[in-house]
């Protein structure tokens, strides 16, 4: 297998043809420069240059073959020197990214993406968008994305996962009230007055604490525990089943209220509130991850 310095000096004697101002050009003597060929050639087991005339060497069919496969071989090397240096300093690469979608409703992700294309352009982003927080959580785990944004109702066992995490918001829950409700048109509400009122929760199988929290909550106001007629995992399916008066969700206040939903948002403070965080596994070692945490962190205020 030729050695990347016998190409190199292939190629200096090729474009050149004389071994006297090779030798010069390269720094070396012809002894050596001819003993560099030779070694070549007897690799290749082919003879590269006609010296038939001394004064006037000819590449052979084999060295203009050889020289045409490995003219363009020290710009490519040059070019993997220059990339995997700006790789391990995160200038270049791929950052994936994995995004709850009712993240984009309360932080303005583009802009934080757009700050990291501008500074690191050589950078790809590769976003992956998904309903529910558990699989955003999971893409994280298992390593197939290297940061994820998501909404937690708590922060316990994250660590336990190896999962490091960044805290951006808190958003209170609210209750979401079909329009034509009774309770919908009472400004002072209050927990002990959702007695008697169907509820749509999440399944308890799926979101263990915050259905423990509310029912105790609900519990130690009305002495009972919520009736549960429909399970709605995720905020949007919630409130389209509130919209269609199927009962009283517990959501996060949309930042816009659409009229057309007919819902009326109360808020009560049940010391339940919804964090979006960017999480992601303490063991990547990626330097572009790091470059990204670090203009996270910059470009947005810490929520604690």
């Amino acid at each position: 297998m030729a050695t990347f310095r016998e190409i190199e000096i292939f190629l200096k004697l090729a474009e050149e043809l004389h071994f006297g101002k090779t030798a010069l050009l390269l720094g070396i003597t012809q002894a050596a420069l001819s003993k560099e060929i030779g070694k070549l050639e007897s690799s290749l087991d082919c003879r590269l240059f006609d010296r038939s005339d001394k004064w006037n060497i000819r590449l052979t069919a084999a060295g203009k073959a050889y020289a045409e496969e490995v003219k363009n071989l020290p710009e490519l090397l040059a070019r993997a020197d220059e990339h995997a240096r700006r790789a391990a300093r995160g200038d270049r690469g791929m950052l994936s990214i994995s995004v709850a979608n009712m993240v984009y409703d309360y932080l303005h992700l583009g802009g934080i993406l757009k700050k990291m294309h501008e500074k690191y352009p050589a950078v790809k982003l590769q976003i992956h968008d998904y309903q529910g927080t558990p699989h955003v959580y999971n893409q994280v785990r298992s390593g197939e994305a290297d940061i994820g944004f998501l909404a937690v109702n708590n922060l316990v066992g994250l660590e336990e996962q190896n999962l490091q995490y960044f805290k951006l918001l808190e958003l209170p829950i609210c209750f979401a009230i079909p329009a034509k409700h009774p309770l919908a048109y009472k400004e002072d509400l209050r927990v002990s007055d959702l007695k008697n009122s169907n509820f749509i929760l999440p399944s308890a199988n799926l979101v263990p604490w915050l259905r423990k929290k509310f029912d105790e909550i609900f519990y130690k106001h009305c002495g009972t525990y919520p009736i549960v007629e429909v399970e709605a995992l995720g905020l949007r399916a919630t409130r389209q089943l509130v919209s269609a008066g199927l009962g009283i969700g517990l959501v996060v206040k949309p930042g816009t209220v659409d009229e057309r939903e007919n819902i009326v948002y109360r808020e009560v403070d049940l010391m339940i509130k919804r964090i979006i965080i960017a999480a992601w596994d303490e063991n990547n070692q990626s330097r572009t991850l790091k470059n990204f945490l670090k203009m996270l962190k910059k470009g947005t205020k810490r929520c604690d």
